[in-house]
């Protein structure tokens, strides 16, 4: 560094004047923590709904499963589906 530039770069010095051709303002703690709830909100809704799904596919075969076997033993017809 010479005797006249400053001892830090203008774009790592905090609270550096942003419109000096530098880049995005830094993130505040505040701001990172509730970036990140929000995208672990929505991973565990997404997972959520996931489970959800696939309990009710499961639940749906599980159904049918149990009327086919139901008709087999018990013969066609035995159940009125009306």
């Amino acid at each position: 560094m010479g005797l006249f530039t400053p001892k830090y770069p203008k774009s790592d010095t905090p609270g550096a004047d942003s419109s000096s051709g530098g880049g995005a303002r830094r993130e505040t703690r505040a701001e990172r923590r509730d970036r990140e709830a929000r995208t672990s909100s929505a991973r565990r809704k997404a997972s959520v709904e996931r489970q959800f799904q696939a309990a009710e596919r499961a639940s749906k075969e599980r159904t049918a499963s149990f009327w086919d076997r139901y008709e087999r033993r018990n013969g066609t017809g035995s159940v009125d589906w009306n």
